[in-house]
């Protein structure tokens, strides 16, 4: 119940409890023009009880004075029923009444207390997951450094140029592998990148090239984080990613792959590759080789390469 709710029930209640004393005990204690009447009366067959009394002094005495005790106690009974009537049902309705809202606001005090403690319970747990992300980031981030350093220190013992680096936005690690493998002598190295972790690799590393897929499955977040601005493993679809990265870097160049792409006609890998934000397209399964074709041109010449290039 709202505490503007209570004030006004309250009031209500008191307001309510005012104008039934008023207009009942204004019935009781001043009933009309018959009160005057009927009191006089009263006084009257009084008077005539006391002279009906005979005997001694001290039998009339006594018969006087238990006259005037009955009617001391009928006073007092008739007016006690008076009072009662104007004042006992509102006092006890008003009483009754605070003492139930006072359970309500008990009751309502103990679920707000409840609700805090939920609240502050999931603030916790989601601090902890920020905190568990924000280390899988750093310990992810170190990880890429450190295989860069390895592939250019394997490099220079090989006598060879630094290999350019390659963010490969691809969950298969075997095809990660099997890629390097196979580009490492044209001079290039693949460091395999989460999606939700593009921003912050492309910061450290400063990538020469994007080769990404464009399937994922679903990130392994709670689903209290997705779409909270505060959780830092954000996942965005892969166009909003590619288009941001390109907001942030305008000459990175990018490929994307997928068996989607497979018999398009030049218009069509035009309005694919701008739809992507990408600058080529490599239809699934491709060899290896045509990767390196097509990262050599986009190096070579910074030139969106057209369907037929590829093919």
């Amino acid at each position: 119940m709202r505490d503007r709710t209570k004030k006004s029930v309250k009031w209500g209640a008191g307001i309510l409890a005012i104008i039934y004393m008023l207009v009942i005990g204004f019935d009781q204690f001043f009933g009309g023009a018959t009160f005057s009447y009927a009191s006089s009366l009263h006084e009257e067959l009084l008077q005539q009880r006391l002279a009906s009394c005979r005997g001694t002094f001290k039998e009339r005495y006594h018969c006087k004075s238990s006259i005037l005790l009955g009617e001391g106690r009928d006073s007092f009974n008739y007016w006690s029923k008076k009072y009662l009537i104007s004042f006992a049902p509102p006092i006890f309705v008003y009483v009754a009444f605070h003492m139930w809202l006072g359970r309500v606001e008990t009751v309502e005090e103990k679920l707000r207390r409840e609700r805090l403690a939920i609240r502050m319970e999931k603030r916790r747990q989601k601090d902890s997951r920020i905190a568990f992300e924000q280390g899988r980031q750093r310990s992810l981030a170190a990880k890429r450094r450190q295989v860069i350093q390895q592939a250019q220190q394997v490099a220079t013992r090989e006598e060879k140029q630094r290999p350019l680096t390659v963010m490969a936005i691809i969950q298969n690690e075997k095809f990660v592998e099997q890629l390097n493998e196979a580009i490492w002598d044209a001079g290039y190295f693949a460091v395999q990148t989460d999606l939700r972790d593009v921003y912050l690799s492309y910061r450290d590393i400063g990538y020469h090239i994007i080769l990404t897929d464009t399937e994922f499955d679903d990130p392994d977040i709670h689903p209290e984080d997705i779409g909270d601005e505060e959780f830092p493993g954000q996942v965005s679809p892969l166009d909003v990613t590619l288009k941001r990265l390109r907001e942030r870097k305008e000459n990175v160049r990018i490929i994307a792959m997928s068996a989607d792409f497979a018999g398009l006609a030049a218009k069509e890998y035009i309005e694919t590759a701008t739809e992507l934000a990408v600058d080529a397209l490599l239809e699934k399964p491709f060899e290896f080789s045509a990767f390196i074709d097509l990262a050599d041109k986009l190096m070579d010449t910074g030139i969106t390469p057209t369907s037929e290039d590829n093919a």
